[in-house]
Parts: structure tokens; C-alpha cells; sequence
């Protein structure tokens, strides 16, 4: 195994090369997650895994997660697919409006093999016999955003698989905490206290998306405007940046729109350059993206239609010593620990088996 570092991101970012996932044992794998704790953005080039394979691996390090998924799975105590079933067969009669149109969204763009519905979602911009997408962010550019950016709750860590057609496009990341870090010690303390409002807009991530799959996007982002976090937080490895993804950021709270956006253009200029960023241009069809989701923002380029990956939405709960909190607002934090608790315990419903370690972890979040 091999490890370089990624040219930009600031002091983060690493390349893994030359793993063998034939012979990988699991304290290795678990070797390579506390590495990317660290490093925010992990980058493993040419790897051989089936989908299958790739879900096994996340499930090591975490548990995947769907804001949106856990929410409906409470509501009706059923897991995902089943309420797919019932939609597909049309027995819909016990199933809010919302919620079937929600469905009927995510029906073609999760992986489905054997009845079994799998925790990961196609990116692609293939289409079936009827015309309908056959995977999320289907075509074009997607813009700078973090995943969930509007929930309190947000899923922590993502991870992409490049499986087909990819070359000549191409992932990018940036991080935040090296100019948190630069700022003078008064303007962080501002910074530490600011809260922002976010609010979903069509089209801000991904224009000219289709109406059914923006309205997946504003379920999954930010379902209810002005939705206050703070804008300075920790990622799962204690490392402390900006949560900032600026596909709903809206407004600073208890400043106008007028000012915050000064303030939005200010962080802007010196936040997206060069030092921060790094676009990874595919030379493979099979590299591994693994990206912190919570201090760091991702992107697309090159609107590939016929490219297959698939991304999975997890936490680091078997990565890490004790339940991640992102907060250090004491109210922030003591809310998204409700919160938690709430969408952990209905994940058990759903079609994965949560760790023993996860359960624990996060049903004695600060007592």
C-alpha cells in the first residue's frame, strides 16, 4: 500500500495506491478509515470491486444513512422496500402524496438486485425504455455542495465508486479548515458564533435537473427554509472548518441578506482557489472517493451522460471512540443528539443491520 499526498486541499488529501481488495484484511481496511479521518479527502486509485464488495467494505467503518429514508421508514414502520413495493404495485392507498412522489424519485436510482434494496445510489445520466432516469444528479455539472447541507442531522461521510464510463470527468473537493485556520483569532471567534439560515433552490446544485429529481434534492437537502446551523463546526475526526455548502447557505442569522451575502462573497474569494481545491480528472474506471461531508464540499465536472458510479451516505461510528457530535453550540448539540437518537432507532427497520457498537454508541449519546 502506497500513500501520496493530493496536490491542493490545503495540508489534507491523500492518494492510496496499490491495495489488494483480494487479500485486504479487515484491521488494513480499518487502518485506511483512521487514515482518512485525518485526511478529509481519500482518493484509492484502481480498485476491483463489485458494488456488493463496496458496500460491505462501508458498512466496516459506519452505517449508511438517509435522512430523508429514516424519516419515511419511521412514519409508516416499514423498511424502504417495502414502501418501494407498494409503490411500484400501486398500493399506495395508506401512503401520503409527498411520500409516493418521494418514491416513485428514488425507485429507479437505488440499486435493487434480488429483491434486496442496497444503501447506495446510482450517478448517472443513463436513461430506461420510458425515458426516466436511471440515477441521481443524472446529467450535467454539479456544483459546490455538501450532501443533507440543510439538516441538522447530516450524514458525516460519502463515498464514490467509479464503475463506468467515467474518464473524462471528474470529481472535486475542497476544504475549509486551512482558512478557518488563517483567520485572525477575533474574526474566527465571530466566526465561531455565526449561525447560518439555510434554504433549498431549484436548480442551485444541479440546473437544469428534472423536476421529479429536484424535488428528491429539496426532501435531501433542506425540506424546511431557514433552517438554522452554525457555520463553524467539527468533522468526525475533530478536525474544526466551515460548514458551508453554498447550495443552501441563504443568509447569517441576525444579520440582513444584503450583509450576509458581503460576507458570502468576502469568504468566497478567498475560500475557492487553487490551495484548497482539488479536481480529480478519472484516468480509471474504478477509483474509490472517500470525502468528509461535513467541513468539505464536492462537485462534478464534465457532464459524462453514459457514466456509472454509485455513492453511499454512511457515518464513521465503528471508526471512532464515542458518538460524533458536530456542534460545539451547546444547544445545536444538544438537539442533534435528540435527533439522532430518533433516526437511529428506527433505522433498525430498515433493510441493513446496524453494529452492535452503533446502536450503542448512538442510543447513550450524552445521557
Amino acid at each position: 500500500m502506497k500513500i501520496s499526498k493530493i496536490p491542493g486541499l490545503g495540508r489534507f488529501g491523500i492518494f492510496v495506491d496499490d491495495v489488494d481488495f483480494d487479500h485486504i484484511t479487515d484491521e488494513e481496511w480499518m487502518e485506511i478509515g483512521r487514515l482518512h479521518l485525518t485526511s478529509l479527502v481519500t482518493i484509492i486509485r484502481n480498485v476491483d470491486l463489485s458494488p456488493e464488495q463496496y458496500q460491505v467494505l462501508m458498512q466496516k467503518w459506519g452505517t449508511p444513512r438517509d435522512i430523508n429514508a429514516s424519516k419515511i421508514c419511521k412514519k409508516y414502520r416499514l423498511p424502504m422496500s417495502q414502501l418501494v413495493e407498494k409503490v411500484k404495485t400501486g398500493s399506495t392507498q395508506d401512503l401520503d402524496a409527498e411520500d409516493i412522489l418521494w418514491i416513485q424519485g428514488i425507485i429507479n436510482i437505488l440499486l435493487v438486485k434480488d429483491n434486496r434494496v442496497y444503501q447506495m445510489m446510482k450517478v448517472t445520466g443513463r436513461r430506461n425504455e420510458k425515458g426516466e432516469a436511471l440515477g441521481m444528479f443524472s446529467e450535467g455539472e454539479l456544483l459546490w455542495h455538501s450532501n443533507e447541507s440543510g439538516n441538522l442531522t447530516f450524514t458525516p461521510a460519502v463515498s464514490l465508486l467509479a464503475h463506468e464510463g467515467v474518464v473524462g470527468s471528474a470529481t472535486g473537493f475542497l476544504t475549509t479548515t486551512d482558512w478557518y485556520e488563517k483567520q485572525s483569532e477575533s474574526f474566527r471567534s465571530e466566526l465561531d458564533e455565526m449561525v447560518v439560515l439555510h434554504k433549498f433552490t431549484p436548480g442551485k446544485i444541479n440546473p437544469g435537473l428534472r423536476e421529479e429529481q429536484d424535488f428528491i434534492m429539496y426532501k435531501n437537502m433542506c425540506p424546511v427554509d431557514n433552517t438554522p446551523i452554525p457555520l463553524v463546526i467539527q468533522s468526525p475526526g475533530g478536525i474544526s472548518g466551515l460548514h458551508y455548502s453554498v447550495n443552501t447557505i441563504n443568509q447569517i442569522q441576525g444579520m440582513s441578506e444584503v450583509e450576509s451575502q458581503k460576507l458570502f462573497d468576502c469568504i468566497n474569494k478567498e475560500l475557492f482557489v487553487d490551495e484548497f481545491m482539488y479536481d480529480h480528472w478519472y484516468q480509471n474506471n474504478n477509483d474509490l472517493c472517500l470525502f468528509d461531508n461535513s467541513i468539505t464540499l464536492h462537485r462534478r465536472l464534465g457532464g459524462i451522460t453514459d457514466r456509472m458510479c454509485y455513492r453511499i451516505q454512511y457515518d464513521y461510528s465503528n471508526l471512532i471512540d464515542q458518538p460524533y457530535i458536530p456542534y460545539f453550540q451547546k444547544s445545536f448539540a444538544k438537539q442533534y443528539k435528540k435527533e439522532v437518537r430518533e433516526i437511529v432507532k428506527y433505522l433498525g427497520i430498515t433493510d441493513f443491520k446496524l453494529p452492535k457498537k452503533a446502536w450503542y454508541e448512538y442510543l447513550t449519546m450524552l445521557r
